[in-house]
């Protein structure tokens, strides 16, 4: 009987467990082992019994777990899929946990014992483990699988991921040729992530993967890729601008640091330049200062920190340029109309030299023409015509290519030749006696240079040929005379004279001029009989009697103008007299052309700075050509009032000059004054310009504010500069002190970070009313303009024009400007001051057309060509950055404005606040301002190398003699970021000076430590303290308590105000510059009422680029300020008088960062 019994269908059956157990004695025997592979199906046979089956019970490693006894079955282990059959166990889709000794027992007799091997995948191995690595392999190690499930492993697969994110590639796995625990994978891409994973794999297949590896990364190597250069030409004569692509990410090997470009002429094998560019997202560089019309190769390489790739080399030539100076320029002959000129090529033609340009400038009326000669030689000859005789030229020759003209030679100075005088004119040809006659004649009317002689032809009427007489001239007389003698009486003579000129080049030619009318007269004993006798008209008397009544008339009205208006001057306090506006300086305003608009003036500007300025170059040097004007300037050359210029050529014109009242007494030279009125933007006498005041000009001076009704003073010079007087203090150092007839006195005087304030009380000792016998002057005193050149940046230039222009009250007389020259610095003001305006009302400027208006009214306005540039920059940063100078009041509404975004995205700012930070943060530091501190021997001195000093800004230390280097100080200090002070009671001994902590107490979230620093080299020793502040401002609840420190600072800093504050954090970056722009704005809020963030954010990171990292660190300093204004951030304004603008950052010393 054979039955099939379902384990999975016996629901009612008890389920219980019973052991097998040999009995004691009995020798085991091992059962013959049957191997099936896992998922299979497999049967285990049972011999049947001879009789009848009582009882049959299946053992599992000595374990019942079935049993069927008088036809009842028991099931003592579920296991779904063990089916019994009548002669076997069927075990379906088996498991590795099947594996084991089954034993079969039919009637208490056992009848099969059968060792069940299933082999399946190993277990995973361990995770692998990196042993060691290079650039381009790796070496693994890791344990073997825990159980290999009944079949020896193979060998190991490993699985290699690229990257955090990359994807497994299972199909390109790694064979190990053995079952070893350990492999070195190569083939590996430097500086490249890489995790692995290992798969163990038997005969039966592969192990799941083990668990991947750590993240590592491989070596860098020098990278192998180059960029490819897609683009390469001049932009012009001295500047090629190249384009590239950067090389493949995976060629890199290393971490992009930036691009080398190096470049050298063609034709030379050394020389060779090199330019670093610390950007690896630049795309484009001009490289400029080349050759003109010269190839070039140019180099581009990338660079990691293993080292630099190979270069990809273009060839490129710079467009013609302008030649260099025709040498040797030389006049070989000399005439009276012409000279002929000789000169050398150029040494440097830069191109190719089509033509030459002559220049002659005739001195006398200042005129310059030019003649343009083709044809160039080697040696040029050229005879330069139509020149006006005895005349002085100076003549000078540029040779020009297709592009540009080319340098002027050196200048020649000749004088040409003279020519024939004019006829003369016999005035008067009378009979002496029986045998002479005699002859007067006037000097003629056209003479080049001098006459030397006279030739007097005479003859009788009987003969053909005149006799001639030759006579010397006299210079200094008009008219001339002569007795002819040794002549028959009664006969007719007729005479006509000639002048003649020596040459002055060939000393022996003489040039003889046309005679004079030929005049007859008869000669008889004492009678005048002259045909044509001229005499002196009555005409010429009646104009000398007219003439003298004139000037009689003039003396006694001049004697009683003296008389009865002079002395009113001590009695009436009269307006300013203004002058008469001329045709020649009529007021600049709308009418005039030329102007730009605003929308186009940064294109303006950069078009004008391309090529090293050279558009700034023609543009300024137009604006001489056409302002080289002849105009009068007698009064300043007067004997005089020479001493009254400060510069023997700077002076100031008739036309426009300020005339002082004379007072009684006095000559009338004392009107003078070394000053002139310059219009303004539609505005006329807007200003007057003047130079810094002489000792004996004090008087005059303040005359002059009081008569012109002046309320304004702008200095932009300081007394002494580079060791030279630049100044004198025409203003006393403290009370008052009398100055002519006017009484000055200093009430106030408030020195700020870049100029100073000065408030005077002027009064007229005069002036007998005692409401108009007083007067309030502010003088703003400009301190940061450097001597020579322009201030570094416009920002702090513009807020000083824009406050004290604006605090010239309405119907105040003009604003006095003075640098030392009064034409510089003073110029400059005044240009930026009128084309402020014209932005105001025109959104336009007109620069060059107002300057070439204002230097008709006085000399050499904007004096160099580097002022004219910093006018057109410190405009366009008046365009771009807009007002950024808000009051208190308006401040929140402000910041509000800036934090407003265009959709809900609340990391996202407003345009405002966007534009702003980038122009703050568009400076880039070039490699020349910061050559110190990436030096390799101050390198390690750098915490982070984004944030290091600007050269002009660093703080330099003692230097040590023979080394390298170490005058160098990154503003952090850190080397380490331990401590870097002695613990209390040591002494640290740093070389040169010993530090001591004395002191260390903690105040809430401050920690304040004194320390003691003593020279080790001379006796003496200096008080230091430390405010340590750990976490902020992130650590500041509420955002106002980010005062808490400020203030603390501040209040402990007035007691050891002997220099600047130190600020240090990590890096010497964002939160040291953030305290300190917090602490100047708090003062800024309590001198001015206003808040400016831009400009001295602006300024902070041209100082030190790098220190704002996002716009959340600009947009947090509107934020605490904010807070602070809220919290009762108290606002004290400095004046209470008409001066209603305010000043900056009231302490004289920067912070260090």
């Amino acid at each position: 009987m054979r039955w099939l019994v379902s384990l999975a269908l016996l629901l009612g059956v008890a389920v219980r467990a019973d052991y097998f157990s040999a009995e004691e004695g009995e020798e085991e025997e091992l059962p013959e082992p049957v191997f099936v592979r896992a998922g299979a199906n497999v049967s285990l046979p049972c011999a049947p019994a001879e009789g009848p089956v009582r009882s049959l019970i299946w053992w599992k490693e000595y374990r019942k777990i079935v049993e069927v006894h008088d036809e009842q079955t028991t099931l003592w282990e579920a296991e779904p899929h063990i089916n019994l059959l009548s002669d076997a166990l069927f075990l379906r889709n088996v498991v590795y946990s099947d594996s084991a000794d089954y034993q079969c027992q039919i009637n208490d007799e056992q009848r099969a014992s059968i060792r069940l091997l299933v082999q399946d995948v190993p277990d995973p191995p361990g995770m692998p483990l990196i042993i060691s690595f290079t650039s381009r392999s790796v070496n693994l190690s890791w344990a073997p699988s825990i159980d290999n499930h009944h079949s020896p492993i193979l060998h190991y697969v490993i699985h290699v991921r690229v990257g955090e994110s990359g994807e497994w590639h299972e199909s390109n796995g790694i064979m190990t040729t053995g079952n070893g625990t350990s492999w070195q994978v190569i083939g590996l891409q430097p500086y490249t992530v890489y995790s692995f994973r290992v798969v163990a794999v038997n005969a039966i297949g592969a192990s799941r993967p083990s668990k991947e590896s750590y993240y590592m990364v491989t070596l860098r190597e020098v990278p192998d890729g180059k960029p490819n250069i897609t683009y390469a030409h001049n932009t012009s004569s001295s500047s090629i601008l190249i384009q590239w692509a950067p090389p493949p990410k995976h060629t890199l090997h290393g971490e992009f640091l930036g691009y080398r470009i190096t470049y050298r002429l063609r034709e030379r094998v050394r020389g060779e330049r090199e330019i670093t560019l610390r950007d690896p997202l630049a795309t484009e560089f001009t490289i400029r200062g080349l050759n003109a019309f010269s190839q070039y190769l140019i180099s581009l390489q990338v660079f990691n920190p293993a080292g630099i790739g190979p270069a990809t080399t273009v060839a490129v030539m710079t467009d013609e340029g302008a030649p260099s100076r025709p040498k040797n320029l030389t006049a070989t002959r000399i005439t009276n109309n012409s000279v002929k000129l000789r000169w050398l090529e150029p040494e440097h033609a830069n191109g190719i030299i089509q033509g030459y340009n002559i220049y002659h400038l005739d001195v006398g009326p200042n005129h310059t023409e030019r003649k343009k000669v083709q044809n160039p030689q080697q040696v040029m000859e050229y005879v330069l015509g139509s020149l006006k005789p005895y005349t002085q030229y100076k003549v000078w020759v540029k040779a020009y290519t297709g592009k540009n003209e080319g340098l002027a030679s050196n200048s020649l100075e000749i004088i040409t030749d003279v020519q024939s005088p004019s006829a003369p004119s016999i005035t008067n040809l009378t009979c002496q006696s029986l045998d002479s006659i005699y002859v007067q004649w006037d000097r003629p009317k056209i003479v080049y240079h001098r006459i030397d002689y006279y030739f007097i032809a005479y003859r009788s009427e009987n003969t053909w040929d005149f006799e001639e007489i030759s006579v010397s001239s006299s210079q200094e007389r008009q008219s001339h005379a002569m007795i002819i003698s040794n002549l028959t009486s009664n006969m007719m003579y007729e005479v006509k004279i000639q002048g003649a000129s020596r040459s002055v080049v060939e000393h022996s030619k003489l040039y003889k001029g046309p005679y004079s009318d030929l005049k007859k007269i008869f000669l008889q004993s004492l009678t005048s009989s002259a045909l044509e006798e001229v005499t002196i008209g009555v005409g010429i008397i009646a104009g000398i009697i007219s003439v003298s009544l004139v000037l009689l008339v003039a003396i006694l009205a001049f004697i009683l103008w003296r008389k009865y208006f002079q002395a009113a001057y001590y009695y009436l306090d009269d307006p300013p007299r203004k002058r008469a506006t001329s045709e020649l300086s009529k007021t600049f305003g709308d009418s005039d052309g030329g102007s730009i608009d605003v929308s186009t003036w940064p294109d303006h500007v950069c078009n004008l700075h391309a090529d090293g300025d050279i558009g700034f170059s023609k543009e300024y040097e137009t604006i001489q050509q056409a302002t080289d004007l002849d105009l009068s300037s007698e009064c300043s050359q007067l004997a005089e009032n020479k001493n009254k210029n400060r510069y023997v050529n700077i002076v100031a014109y008739d036309h426009s000059r300020v005339v002082l009242k004379i007072l009684p007494g006095q000559k009338k030279t004392t009107d003078y004054i070394n000053a002139n009125y310059i219009d303004g933007y539609n505005e006329p006498n807007a200003y007057i310009g003047t130079q810094g005041p002489l000792p004996s000009t004090f008087d005059d001076y303040w005359r002059m504010i009081w008569e012109q009704k002046v309320y304004i003073i702008i200095m932009i010079t300081n007394l002494v500069e580079r060791g030279r007087r630049k100044c004198d203090m025409y203003w006393p150092k403290e009370g008052s002190e009398l100055y002519g007839i006017v009484q000055v006195k200093l009430t106030q005087e408030v020195e700020l970070a870049t100029y100073t304030i000065r408030t005077f009380v002027i009064r007229n000792l005069k002036v007998k009313k005692k409401t108009s016998s007083e007067r309030t002057v502010y003088q703003y005193h400009y301190t940061n303009w450097p001597d020579h050149g322009v201030p570094e940046h416009p920002l702090p230039v513009l807020s000083f024009i824009r406050k004290s222009a604006s605090a010239n009250p309405p119907g105040g007389g003009p604003i006095i400007v003075h640098c030392s020259a009064g034409v510089g610095r003073t110029g400059t003001y005044i240009v930026i001051d009128a084309m402020l305006r014209q932005i105001k009302h025109r959104h336009s400027l007109s620069v060059p057309g107002f300057l070439k208006h204002i230097r008709q009214q006085r000399n050499f306005l904007v004096q160099t060509e580097e002022q004219y540039i910093f006018i057109h920059d410190a405009l366009l940063e008046a365009i771009e950055s807009g007002e950024t100078e808000i009051p208190v009041a308006d401040f929140s509404e402000y910041v509000q404005k800036l934090q407003m975004s265009n959709n809900d995205n609340e990391k996202e700012y407003s345009p405002l606040l966007e534009k702003q930070f980038k122009l703050v943060t568009s400076f880039k530091a070039k490699d020349f301002s910061i050559i110190s501190a990436t030096k390799a021997c101050n390198r390690a001195k750098n915490r982070n190398q984004n944030i290091i000093p600007v050269e002009s800004y660093r703080v330099h230390i003692t230097p040590k003699p023979g080394k390298d280097g170490s005058d160098y100080i990154n503003a952090s200090f850190f080397q380490e970021y331990p401590c870097f002070w002695p613990e209390e009671d040591k002494e640290n001994d740093y070389g040169t000076f010993k530090v001591k902590l004395s002191e260390e107490c903690s105040q809430g979230c401050f920690v304040t430590r004194d320390f003691i620093l003593q020279s080790t080299q001379d006796d003496y020793e200096v008080i230091c303290r430390i405010i340590e502040c750990s976490g902020w401002p992130e650590c500041c609840t509420p955002l106002s308590s980010v005062y808490d420190l400020v203030h603390l600072v501040q209040e402990w800093h007035l007691e050891y105000q002997n220099g600047p504050m130190v600020v240090v954090d990590r890096f010497g970056g964002t939160e040291a510059a953030t305290f300190c722009c917090l602490s100047t704005l708090q003062k800024q809020v309590e001198f001015e009422n206003c808040i400016d963030i831009y400009m001295f954010s602006k300024l902070y990171h041209m100082r030190r680029p790098g220190i704002w990292q996002s716009k959340d660190d600009y947009c947090f300093l509107f934020r605490a300020v904010e807070q602070g204004l809220l919290a009762n951030f108290e606002a004290m304004p400095t004046f209470n008088s008409p001066v209603t603008n305010g000043h900056v950052l009231p302490v004289k010393e920067d912070p260090v960062i």
